[in-house]
């Protein structure tokens, strides 16, 4: 088993912007942020600080966004769409938390839906655990169990999640790494 000691959770149903029912992703980054750099953000919601820099390059919802807003927390973020589980665990064994991007709707035979992000904090044999900013989802049938608590440190079993994940077959998983930039 590997768990990182990624100790903030940022809820995004707690925003205080407009944007809390679609800036999971944002949420996410900015949980990576604060574990690579733990003074870049502050407060309950840094999360909305998070985001108003990602606005600056784009929407919450693109990824080249992210990739301009994390860098301006000293932090250099790349996003694939060709992850494995393995690609996951390398990441883990290495000490990064990874964002990774599912289809959260309908059944995980059949998942559907535009899209969520959740951070990837750690891993067992059986189940990854995730920091989830919408909350504790229902991996087997979609949805969510609850809403805006549970998603910290929350348990989805690979079988159900990896369906949600590599939509399009073994090794199409979108996901983006984290690295700290040096300091000037």
């Amino acid at each position: 088993m590997v768990l990182l000691p990624v100790k903030q959770y940022y809820p995004q149903t707690d925003s205080a912007t407009r944007h809390g029912d679609r800036m999971c992703f944002s949420s996410t980054c900015a949980m990576a942020i604060k574990y690579l750099r733990p003074t870049a953000l502050s407060g309950s919601n840094a999360d909305d600080v998070y985001l108003r820099t990602v606005l600056k390059y784009g929407d919450t919802t693109q990824y080249t966004a992210h990739i301009k807003a994390c860098r301006d927390y000293k932090i250099k973020a790349t996003y694939y769409q060709t992850g494995t589980h393995q690609t996951l665990l390398s990441e883990l064994e290495k000490e990064y938390p990874v964002a990774t991007g599912i289809l959260h709707h309908g059944p995980s035979s059949k998942p559907s839906g535009g899209g969520h992000w959740m951070l990837l904090i750690g891993a067992t044999d059986t189940h990854g655990i995730f920091h989830d900013p919408y909350g504790e989802m229902n991996n087997v049938s979609g949805g969510y169990v609850t809403i805006g608590k549970g998603g910290q440190e929350v348990k989805y079993s690979w079988f159900n999640w990896l369906r949600r994940w590599e939509v399009d077959g073994k090794g199409t998983g979108w996901y983006m790494t984290f690295r700290p930039l040096p300091e000037k």
